[in-house]
């Protein structure tokens, strides 16, 4: 079967029994419905996910791929169509900045709050209490009331502070004192080290720029330590996710946000709906979309298998992650001709299927070796 146009992206080639080689590609737009690629180490999804942004950059795209090991840093540096941010030097985030777009410190409040529960979530399976809350709206608010001037946001330190203040002034109040402790000891290291580079400054990175056309690959791997990784994706993907819709309607790729071990920042927690969720569900008329990588698929949210368009399966060898892929790609009744087919995969090779618009495979490629 040969899927071919101008504007087409060069997957690989058909590799099934009774094919001939013939070229498989994909069109753009059929990103915009989002796109999970799966797989073991070292089977082939970074592979893909190069060879698709280099394509995409060269037909004028935005993509912005936050690599959580530095690998894609080093395929694409030096590259005139690619920039490389690494948190705490060329990318500064803060937790806390009010929200602009609003114009309300209420709202920034409740927002800013938001990012924090998504981040206990992923990270620790925990929530905020109530008490809690109060406490984070009532320590926050107050530091907004006094901010140096645009752009500059409270810092951690600073918020840590009022914290503390608010313990001292509380204390004899049941459950403060527990509560305080508690928000610190979830704060304290953002404030420190490497990852207080990042989040603890007094002024953060102007994200327009990740509109332009071109790699915009934020070079996670300096950072130490999951949680650091995972709010640093949380907090960009929130704001990349909010400019869109601030830029509006359109019926292009406009943009698409790529993450590496995806499972980390969208797991497949039941009732739990991720960032990248939203985006997912909401933000293809904005032009938006995402495209995920992981090793695990049954670690990965549901609800991103559900709704792509686009399934890429390269080799996998748990039983549960098999059955999953096969759900999601094979009608029921096929299940069993399939099963040989996504067990056998070679590195390099993938099961392809395309949902919507248009309606395609699974279909074994083998991927193009080189970018």
């Amino acid at each position: 079967m040969t899927l071919i146009n101008s504007a087409a992206l060069v997957l690989g080639s058909t590799a099934g029994r009774h094919d001939r080689g013939e070229s498989f590609t994909l069109d753009p737009s059929w990103l915009t419905r989002g796109t999970v690629i799966v797989g073991k180490s070292g089977t082939g999804k970074s592979h893909d996910i190069d060879l698709i942004s280099k394509q995409l950059s060269e037909r004028s795209n935005s993509i912005v791929l936050l690599d959580r090991t530095g690998e894609h840093a080093e395929i694409f540096g030096g590259r005139p169509d690619a920039r490389i941010l690494r948190p705490g030097r060329e990318l500064f985030l803060s937790v806390l900045a009010p929200d602009n777009s609003s114009g309300n410190y209420a709202e920034s409040v409740e927002s800013a709050l938001d990012t924090f529960t998504h981040f206990l979530k992923v990270c620790f399976e925990d929530r905020p209490t109530p008490l809690q809350q109060r406490i984070f709206r009532e320590c926050l608010l107050p530091l907004y009331t006094h901010l140096d001037g645009p752009g500059k946001p409270p810092t951690i330190a600073q918020f840590v502070a009022t914290l503390r203040l608010y313990e001292e002034h509380s204390q004899r109040v049941h459950g403060v004192l527990e509560s305080c402790e508690s928000l610190i000891s979830r704060f304290h290291p953002l404030a420190i080290g490497r990852t207080g580079k990042v989040f603890d400054s007094d002024q953060i990175t102007p994200l327009d720029g990740f509109f332009d056309p071109g790699i915009h690959i934020v070079d996670l791997s300096p950072l130490l330590d999951e949680p650091s990784k995972n709010l640093v994706s949380q907090v960009l993907v929130k704001r990349l996710y909010r400019m869109a819709k601030d830029i509006g309607i359109t019926r292009d790729l406009r943009q698409l946000i790529i993450v590496d071990e995806a499972h980390h920042i969208a797991p497949n927690i039941r009732g739990y709906a991720s960032f990248l969720d939203l985006i997912g569900i909401e933000n293809r008329k904005y032009g938006q979309s995402i495209m995920v990588a992981t090793t695990s698929p049954s670690q990965l949210s549901e609800t991103l298998l559900r709704n792509a368009s686009v399934r890429i399966s390269h080799m996998l060898d748990d039983g549960e992650d098999i059955d999953l892929m096969l759900r999601f790609m094979v009608n029921k009744y096929e299940a069993d001709r399939f099963i040989s087919d996504f067990m056998m995969l070679e590195i390099g090779e993938a099961m392809v299927k395309v949902s919507t618009p248009v309606h395609i495979g699974p279909e074994k490629v083998k991927v193009t070796e080189t970018l």
